[in-house]
């Protein structure tokens, strides 16, 4: 990709509306949108063309575009767009809110509710453009993590034929990690094999070896056991403390 993005930086100036925000987003996507010279090509083509031509969906792919330069390659962020066109594109994707939820997710949210897990459903995150599927805010209550939590509810279109993430959901995942949030994740297949109490016991493992994590090394910029988008499974797998329950 570090390839193309050189041959592309040739080129952008002529590509359509389309062609730019395709491919600005394929960039992101791989975690490439940190030259000097592609950046400034990105920008300088979407100023030319102007907010108003591409449709939202094309906006909000150039906002991920943006949104990746201004957290993972900050020194270059003095070369992006004007922040009139790049609030339009930010709006655009914060507007492309969920229409309901899925019976996944409210299936996750009742467990959360019935523990006393204090949380906001499809909360949207304007500086980001991203809504969360389920937050756990700092707050009273709240004991396990003094940091804002992402918990994201995963159904099978956020993964591939082998239950890999798929890029989109990937690069959402990496943006709010970057932003600060703690991201976990509930992969559908996790959830499907669980009942009842086992569900409760579930989450309190995931947000338990969150909290572990968190006292231990105060970041999430490398991929730890319970958080940054593994779910209890793989906390578990990966040797991390799982929370004593008791029954009842």
């Amino acid at each position: 990709f570090d390839a193309i993005a050189r041959g592309s930086e040739h080129r952008i100036g002529s590509f359509t509306p389309q062609e730019l925000a395709n491919t600005a987003w394929a960039f992101a996507v791989v975690d490439v949108a940190r030259r000097d010279a592609l950046v400034d090509a990105v920008s300088a083509r979407a100023s030319e063309i102007g907010g108003t031509t591409f449709s939202r969906q094309k906006r909000s792919q150039l906002h991920q575009f943006f949104l990746s330069v201004e957290l993972e390659a900050r020194p270059h962020a003095e070369l992006l767009a004007p922040v009139g066109l790049r609030d339009a594109c930010r709006q655009a994707m914060a507007e492309d809110a969920p229409a309901r939820s899925s019976k996944l997710h409210l299936d996750v949210s009742g467990v959360l509710q019935r523990m006393g897990v204090n949380h906001t459903n499809e909360l949207s995150v304007p500086v980001l453009g991203y809504h969360v599927d389920i937050a756990i805010l700092p707050g009273p209550g709240i004991t396990h993590n003094a940091r804002k939590i992402a918990l994201e509810v995963d159904g099978p279109t956020h993964y591939d034929s082998e239950r890999r993430l798929v890029p989109k959901s990937e690069m959402k995942r990496r943006h709010l990690a970057l932003a600060g949030w703690r991201v976990l994740a509930v992969p559908w297949w996790e959830w499907r094999e669980l009942q009842g109490h086992a569900r409760k016991a579930y989450l309190a493992a995931l947000l338990g070896a969150s909290s572990h994590r968190a006292s231990s090394s105060g970041e999430c910029g490398t991929v730890q056991p319970g958080y940054c988008g593994l779910g209890a499974g793989d906390a578990r797998a990966s040797g991390a403390p799982e929370a004593r329950l008791s029954r009842g």
